[in-house]
């Protein structure tokens, strides 16, 4: 395990300055003690089930992906070493298509937009290969569902730590995403059943990725509405930073607390 900022040997003494300073920005002066109501906090939240919900969207396309993809090519007419070494090029596209999109989505400080973009993306690419069964367009679907929804779990991933306020409700709204989020695996495992064009199977990872849009155009809008509602709260009671000390146990419940579209 990685050394924490203000015991790692790696860092040096500005960088660690900077670090630690960076990581109680993100903190939001909230606590990060250990209490058995911060663990209920993300519990009783409904947010935290939206992301599983949004998670297992995106989930089942990455896990059919990663099991059907050279079944998929093979069935277009390849052989199995051939469907094997170009089953390749979707992955590396997604894997490009993961940083490049975590970088622009960290500097625009946007997550909903990223995930919706790239379920649409993905979306595109499945009906691609639930229409057309010549191998050219159907191999250009595989490659956009790769490129579409690769990017959208570390996003998502992000999305639903960043809103959850402080470190423990943190902690456990993550555990319970990734956690619950991993049962779409199973799913994924029992729907490709109707080669070799396995209707049965797109179809199923179109529904689930039009879940995962919806879901993250209602989160968009929700959170847009309780950060309006708190900008009210702080101008009607007259919050500002320097009383951050008294909501530090409310979590994302703080007036002080803004959440990320």
């Amino acid at each position: 395990m990685h050394d924490y900022p203000e015991t790692a040997k790696f860092l040096t003494e500005p960088e660690r300055v900077h670090v630690i300073n960076m990581l109680k920005q993100d903190a939001n002066d909230l606590a990060t003690h250990y209490h058995i109501r911060f663990v209920l906090q993300a519990m009783r939240d409904y947010k935290t089930y939206i992301q599983v919900l949004i998670y297992i969207g995106l989930l089942v396309p990455v896990y059919a992906i990663a099991l059907f993809t050279p079944t998929i090519i093979n069935e277009l007419g390849y052989s199995a070493t051939s469907a094997q070494l170009l089953s390749i090029p979707p992955f590396v596209a997604g894997c490009i298509a993961t940083v490049l999109v975590g970088v622009y989505s960290d500097k625009r400080n946007l997550r909903g937009p990223f995930i919706i973009g790239g379920t649409f993306v993905s979306l595109v690419g499945y009906i691609l290969l639930y229409c057309d069964g010549r191998a050219g367009p159907s191999y250009v679907g595989a490659c956009l569902a790769a490129i579409g929804v690769y990017p959208t779990i570390a996003v998502d991933l992000a999305w639903a730590g960043s809103n959850a306020g402080g470190d423990l409700k943190r902690g456990v709204v993550i555990a319970m995403v990734i956690g619950i989020g991993n049962l779409g695996g199973i799913c994924s495992s029992f729907i490709y059943i109707d080669p070799p064009r396995f209707h049965i199977g797109h179809g199923t990872i179109m529904g689930f990725l039009c879940l995962s849009m919806l879901l993250s155009l209602f989160a968009m809008w929700n959170y847009d509405r309780l950060n309006k509602h708190k900008e009210a709260q702080c101008q009607a009671e007259c919050i500002s930073d320097d009383r951050r000390d008294e909501f530090k146990n409310m979590g994302d419940s703080s007036p002080l607390f803004r959440y990320t579209i």
